[in-house]
């Protein structure tokens, strides 16, 4: 007795899938991870400028201007500016080859003599543009504001180790109070 080509062409096309599926799976579980080390914990340590929001040599663009004007060497030197350090603390909460997430566990902004402090807030640096955003809520007595940190890193880690980082203005800013230029490192371990 002969089996009807029909019925030889759907056992083989039934069993090609669950082969198929079976080969993807086994590999799918190490897919995302580039190194099978987990990376726990990110610090960031920057340091620079921050100008006041509003002074004369903060960008902007006049309302009869299509072009931004240039800030000149006098605005520049009496605008009001002063010395900023920032300092990150962060859990590593979810990593994969393209993109490292975290939550800021602590978070330390010093402009001038006034020092803020947080301890929640989000992040991300992205391995292939080496982008690196924050968004973190700090306060300083009773005044409050937003740290919004966006820069670029230097190198990408996908295990333990150290690279530069680049906070730029007017991107990076304390939301309302100040815009921020810093540079300094990055670490995961």
């Amino acid at each position: 007795m002969t089996m009807p080509k029909l019925l030889v062409v759907a056992l083989l096309l039934s069993i090609i899938p669950a082969a198929a599926y079976a080969v993807v799976a086994a590999h799918s579980s190490q897919a995302p991870f580039v190194s099978s080390t987990k990376l726990a914990s990110l610090s960031i340590a920057v340091s620079g400028n921050a100008t006041t929001i509003g002074s004369d040599s903060a960008p902007h663009v006049p309302a009869n201007h299509v072009l931004p004007t240039v800030p000149t060497e006098s605005s520049a030197q009496s605008s009001p500016s002063a010395h900023a350090d920032v300092s990150v603390s962060a859990k590593i909460s979810n990593q994969n080859d393209a993109v490292m997430q975290f939550n800021v566990t602590s978070v330390t902004l010093k402009i001038g003599f006034t020092t803020y402090t947080g301890t929640n807030g989000t992040g991300i640096f992205n391995q292939h543009s080496l982008i690196v955003v924050i968004h973190a809520s700090v306060s300083s007595g009773s005044s409050s504001g937003m740290l919004i940190l966006i820069g670029h890193a230097s190198a990408s880690l996908t295990t333990s180790g150290s690279t530069t980082l680049t906070f730029s203005s007017p991107q990076s800013k304390l939301a309302s109070s100040d815009f921020l230029s810093l540079k300094g490192t990055l670490t995961i371990s």
